[in-house]
């Protein structure tokens, strides 16, 4: 299982609360641009590295993460947020699957 931290689980969960909100509809499809963005760059460092091409499934892990998104955004842009907010329900519920919340350092 893969970690997963806090700011990054706050973002996509701040986007669900907000995806709904014409006014912010601008925003959300910057924030979704940008998760994009980094997901893309996770997917090529792990297609990168043969050492990690394999483990836990990463890059097709990255991959299923990156369509989702990709769907989300061009659903949105659409101006379907109740289709878009769905999706990212369907993207927040992959992340619970496959990821555990960072562990609380004191």
């Amino acid at each position: 299982m893969l970690i997963i931290s806090n700011q990054s689980m706050h973002s996509v969960m701040s986007l669900r609360e907000k995806i709904a909100d014409p006014e912010k509809r601008a925003e959300c499809i910057a924030d979704l641009e940008n998760m994009i963005d980094i997901k893309e760059s996770h997917l090529a460092r792990a297609e990168w590295s043969s050492c990690c091409r394999n483990i836990c499934n990463l890059t097709s892990q990255l991959d299923s993460e990156l369509y989702m998104l990709q769907n989300t955004l061009e659903t949105l842009r659409r101006e379907d947020s109740t289709k878009a907010a769905s999706l990212l329900e369907d993207y927040i519920a992959s992340l619970q699957k496959s990821y555990r919340p960072e562990p609380n350092h004191l």
